[in-house]
């Protein structure tokens, strides 16, 4: 079963390499949570990507790691969308875009973050949850380049 899973990831990165080529940024979500599930081995009995696991695996807030039922809690990426497509731009700009490098990006930062509805909403309101506080990109701050500054600045903390 490993070797399917392998096998659907490497789709996935194709998948991704092709929409970033052709400048289609709007499915990337969908090929990230795709290649994040067969990374992980979340993954069906018909050996489908199950994002559903995503909410046993991802790293919880301390709040949403004491509440049992589903419906009352959100998967976010830890580094939000816009910001992970970034970085393939970079990719693009540098002339350095591949399978691997794509590959290497999204398995070092490629991440799902568990929150309750209420901690969400609260990253939303701050205007969070589709960038990163400015410190992020801050030299000689204590959040630059931290991935879990968004929620550290609305006072979310990660149960590690």
């Amino acid at each position: 079963m490993n070797n399917l899973n392998d096998f659907n990831a490497s789709l996935e990165l194709q998948h991704i390499y092709l929409e970033v080529y052709a400048e289609r940024f709007h499915f990337l979500r969908q090929y990230f949570e795709g290649y994040y599930c067969y990374r992980h081995g979340l993954v069906t009995r018909q050996g489908n990507a199950d994002w559903e696991q995503i909410f046993e695996h991802g790293i919880h807030s301390t709040s949403a790691s004491n509440i049992q039922n589903r419906k009352q809690l959100v998967r976010e990426l830890r580094l939000p969308l816009s910001v992970l497509t970034g970085m393939l731009k970079v990719l693009v700009r540098d002339d350095a875009l591949s399978l691997d490098a794509i590959e290497q990006l999204l398995d070092t930062h490629l991440d799902y973050v568990i929150l309750t509805r209420d901690e969400f909403y609260k990253l939303k309101s701050a205007g969070l949850n589709e960038r990163m506080p400015a410190d992020y990109y801050r030299q000689g701050t204590s959040a630059y380049q931290n991935t879990d500054s968004r929620f550290t600045a609305v006072g979310i903390s990660l149960s590690c």
